[in-house]
């Protein structure tokens, strides 16, 4: 009976999460809003582009080209050179970037390269601030697409920060490119058609310049971006999604890079659902805010992979407890939550990213959460602390 009971109470709590993820990819299959948009009838804010750079002198010209042919002429592009030790400055000055350089070993990640930027622009701020990476691309009306729609909302706007895993790339490379189009994309865009909240996830993210300056960007949390969007929606400012805004990443070289990437960012990532959910909870409750509630639910859906282990773990529990003669009420549990998931992944890579990603990713996603066992193991035994740059394809 004990047994039964518990492993019906960790099945309800795995049930949370799977039901919120395949609520938001069921959701992403429906067509647009009508108040959804660019909203590219309302007037241009000026914009400034803030381009973190630790030592890329091998791919910021990318991003620098496709920010600058977007500039209207009052706004401007700002590459935060931080810790630079290779050609960074010289080139970005080349290619016509305004640079500002930051030197401080002891303070080293995007977020405090962001709080030194945003302190030597307050004098002359624009209308709204945007942040892209330095290894990334963006489509060709990005700017203008998250600029005016923050502007307009009077919110931060998150665009569509995906990964094409490309043919012939590693199996865990494609599967990881595969799991964050349904964080950066599919889960969003489903929020979205709620017309609630999404995740900040790192770039293409612009935000009204009263509203970025009301919270301290340089957060020291593992995983800064999402939880500067939960700072930004406790105070009433949650992020909103725009899929219009196209932003391409490239997922890390090497199987030793990307788990060094995950520690960090999972464990942070982790520690932010058990700190935050909760009080979300609550304050959505006592302020009758649904908006945070959804965040809340959002927020509790831990990484992909995780949830799939979490989830065959406990389903080979449930298996065994009703062949001894227990109640098969947790394997019920799991079912309706597991199998409405296994249905979001496929629809969900056929309908948004079957063009992107090639049907390989989705059949390495199991061996892809096999290797991923360790990097949760390794967590139990040391715990990550401090930034580290990552090297991506």
């Amino acid at each position: 009976m004990i047994t039964t009971i518990t492993l019906s109470l960790i099945a309800l709590v795995l049930l949370v999460p799977s039901l919120t993820f395949s609520l938001q990819c069921f959701l992403s299959f429906l067509p647009s809003r009508k108040d959804e948009g660019s909203h590219t009838d309302a007037t241009i804010p000026t914009t400034t582009v803030l381009i973190p750079a630790h030592n890329e002198q091998d791919c910021i010209s990318g991003i620098i080209g496709d920010v600058s042919r977007q500039l209207n002429e009052n706004d401007r592009m700002i590459v935060i050179a931080d810790n630079c030790t290779d050609g960074t400055v010289e080139l970005s000055k080349r290619l016509g970037a305004e640079v500002i350089e930051r030197h401080n070993l002891e303070q080293r990640g995007k977020s405090y390269a962001l709080r030194y930027a945003l302190e030597q622009i307050e004098d002359s701020p624009t209308d709204v601030v945007i942040v892209v990476d330095s290894d990334c691309r963006i489509s060709s009306r990005a700017i203008s697409d998250l600029s005016t729609r923050a502007a307009k909302l009077n919110r931060p706007v998150q665009g569509s920060y995906i990964f094409g895993g490309k043919r012939g790339s590693a199996s865990s490379n494609l599967a990881s490119s595969f799991t964050l189009w349904f964080k950066n994309h599919i889960r969003p865009l489903g929020s979205l058609r709620l017309g609630m909240p999404c995740q900040l996830t790192g770039s293409g993210m612009a935000f009204p310049w009263d509203v970025i300056r009301k919270v301290n960007v340089a957060n020291q949390s593992l995983a800064e971006d999402t939880t500067l969007g939960l700072e930004l929606a406790y105070l009433g400012h949650a992020p909103i999604f725009c899929p219009e805004a196209k932003i391409d990443g490239n997922v890390p070289k090497s199987w030793g890079t990307l788990v060094q990437q995950r520690r960090r960012w999972e464990q942070g990532y982790l520690e932010s659902i058990f700190t935050n959910a909760p009080k979300m909870v609550w304050r959505s409750i006592a302020k009758f805010q649904p908006s945070l509630l959804w965040a809340a639910f959002d927020l509790c859906i831990p990484p992909l992979a995780l949830l799939g282990m979490a989830w065959m773990a406990v389903l080979v529990a449930a298996v065994l407890s009703a062949v001894l003669g227990g109640s098969t009420l947790p394997l019920t549990l799991l079912l309706i939550g597991g199998v409405p998931v296994g249905a979001s992944l496929l629809l969900g890579w056929f309908f948004h990213c079957r063009e992107k990603v090639p049907v390989q990713a989705v059949m390495a996603l199991p061996w892809f959460l096999v290797r991923k066992v360790g990097i949760y193991f390794s967590l139990l035994r040391k715990r990550e602390h401090v930034w580290l740059k990552t090297d991506r394809e």
